[in-house]
């Protein structure tokens, strides 16, 4: 018999929490569990599962679990990085907006129903992962379910992976989010427990099995839209090409070295600038070619794509991807079960993205910061440096979200957001901190409630991918999270933030 799924005891009993706390209750409920000593890991567990059992799957690709399951992994290591009661914020909000999407018309109540998945017991694992695929290739929802549920006892989470990936990475011309919400999954089970993968894993199938979102549109939007479809009917290009340059037979080491640094620099410059960004996967295949390692091909990509967002003059605090996407592949990459095929596939598709390609329409601005375009003094100090950034980033003019007509996805920016970077940009010239910026930014980033988890995914994927760049080139992450923050402290209304900083009083924080 079919029953609602659910947990042990301690754990049904805060996800009924988030399930069933009314909106206007939620945040000062949660900081009361948390003050009190609930662990923060388990209300963000709590969080997930909620919002994974109790919303549907609405024809907007930003409703149900998608967006607050995939920050699972960033709010996480924001929670740490934020010391005493500032680790609470990205906690509380994660819980706000699992409760918003359960109580939002469109997305709940929903019902992530328990099954046996009767008929695959004596069924090999190959077998299983074969059926498994098949099913997604053909959109059958509860099917992959199934083989799903059953997998996730005879196989590792890489061979899961790589069979979603095998559909996932195709369609990601038509949608980021195919492929990253399936990703971003399996990252939120490694925070809270792979023994709650179904729940956290059977809406990623289900996503990936439904039909994208295409419908006829004028303007940037229509033309993204007619590249993308275009782009996925000629997937089967990087399959031919992996074959005709050898690549499936060449021995390509994974792990970077020191030796790489001017390869990885040369493929970085091209991403930079290059007129299509879908056009990056040749370049991707001369370097794989010519040596360069998986990860220093990572490395190449992922500093090309900062500098890449650096240049442009978007408003829309949603457009991440070229952070969140490298770093998605960057955690593939470490994933023991995965194919080279797969962790081929994943380098060559980066750049065919619908979010990753409209950039291409607002390639823009250059930094070339001096203290005097700032408005600095040779003499400021690293603290009055990071002072201003904040005045600057409460002084961004405003726009409210709830108001917005049109496509967030055609906001530009103003100009004063270009200004703070350079206020970046000359904080790191007089040889400032940078960990200190970060840590500034990590707490900053916790005033937003608006961009669905996108302002704290590109906070920690930005971090990371500055961890993993060589000190020489690394600098182009912290730009791109400063000038995110810029972007996203534009974004209203605020009112979760708010609402804790009255409970907690500034002079705790």
């Amino acid at each position: 018999m079919a029953g609602l799924l659910r947990f042990d005891k301690p754990t049904e009993e805060l996800v009924s929490f988030v399930e069933n706390t009314e909106p206007d209750k939620i945040v000062a409920e949660t900081w009361d569990r948390l003050s009190n000593g609930e662990p923060k890991e388990q209300l963000l567990a709590a969080a997930a599962l909620a919002v994974s059992r109790s919303t549907e799957l609405p024809p907007s690709h930003h409703g149900g679990p998608v967006h607050p399951v995939s920050g699972v992994y960033a709010i996480d290591a924001l929670s740490q990085r934020n010391t005493g009661t500032r680790g609470f914020f990205p906690v509380i909000q994660s819980v706000a907006l699992a409760n918003k999407h359960i109580h939002s018309p469109s997305m709940g109540p929903g019902m992530l129903l328990h099954f046996e998945a009767t008929g695959f017991e004596g069924m090999s694992a190959e077998s299983l992962l074969e059926g498994f695929r098949k099913a997604l290739e053909q959109r059958m929802a509860t099917l992959a379910e199934k083989y799903l549920v059953s997998l996730l006892k005879k196989a590792t989470p890489g061979q899961i992976m790589d069979a979603l990936l095998e559909v996932a990475i195709p369609r990601n011309a038509l949608d980021d989010h195919y492929f990253l919400y399936a990703v971003f999954a399996f990252r939120a089970a490694e925070v809270i427990g792979w023994q709650y993968a179904e729940a956290l894993l059977r809406p990623p199938v289900r996503f990936l099995c439904r039909h994208p979102k295409l419908e006829h549109a004028g303007g940037e939007r229509g033309e993204i839209i007619e590249d993308g479809i275009a782009l996925y009917k000629r997937f089967a290009d990087f399959e031919k090409l992996i074959v005709d340059r050898g690549l499936d037979a060449t021995d390509i080491s994974v792990q970077s070295s020191e030796s790489e640094t001017q390869e990885i620099a040369k493929l970085a410059s091209e991403v930079e600038s290059i007129a299509s960004i879908a056009d990056i996967a040749e370049s991707v295949v001369d370097k794989l070619v010519g040596g360069l390692s998986m990860l220093g091909t990572l490395e190449g990509l992922s500093l090309g794509g900062a500098r890449r967002y650096l240049r442009s003059n978007t408003g829309n605090p949603f457009d991440v991807h070229l952070h969140t996407g490298i770093n998605a592949r960057r955690y593939l990459l470490s994933l023991k079960g995965l194919s080279r095929r797969t962790r081929l596939l994943t380098l060559l598709s980066w750049g065919q993205g619908y979010e990753i390609r409209h950039l291409d329409r607002t390639l823009k601005w250059d930094l070339v910061a001096s203290p005097s375009s700032v408005g600095f003094s040779e003499e400021g100090s690293q603290e009055t440096i990071i002072d201003s950034i904040a005045e600057s980033l409460e002084g961004q003019p405003g726009f409210d979200l709830t108001t917005l007509e049109g496509s967030i996805a055609e906001l530009r920016a103003p100009e004063s957001v270009l200004h703070v970077t350079e206020m970046a940009e000359c904080y790191l010239a007089d040889g400032y901190d940078p960990q200190a910026l970060f840590r500034f930014l990590a707490f900053e980033v916790c005033r937003d409630d608006q961009s669905e988890m996108h302002a704290y995914k590109m906070q920690q994927a930005a971090y990371e991918e500055y961890t993993h760049t060589r000190e020489t080139l690394r600098d182009a992450h912290l730009l791109a999270a400063v000038k995110h923050a810029a972007t996203v402290a534009r974004l209203g209304p605020r009112t979760v933030y708010p609402e804790v900083v009255s409970m907690l009083g500034t002079a705790s924080l």
